[in-house]
């Protein structure tokens, strides 16, 4: 998936996220593979990247990619597993 996660004021946290994969199965697929073996948490993104990136008629497959977020956002650093 690509989520991203919200505080408001309150302190209310959400996540809101969609999924990556056209089907159950490609998902599967993915997470049966060596790279989500090696990366189960995934990689940063700038969000406003990916909506500069939708406006400009990049497709959303494309954007929902780790490799166009390591391609567009390559100094953010690995996210921490805990």
């Amino acid at each position: 998936t690509t989520s991203l996660y919200y505080e408001d004021p309150d302190g209310n946290k959400v996540e809101m996220q969609v999924d990556n994969f056209a089907t159950a199965e490609a998902a599967t697929a993915c997470m049966e593979g060596p790279e989500y073996d090696a990366d189960p948490i995934g990689v940063l993104f700038r969000p406003e990247l990916m909506i500069e990136a939708r406006r400009a008629g990049t497709p959303a497959e494309e954007i929902q990619t780790r490799a166009w977020a390591l391609r567009v956002s390559p100094e953010l650093p690995a996210p921490v597993m805990g």
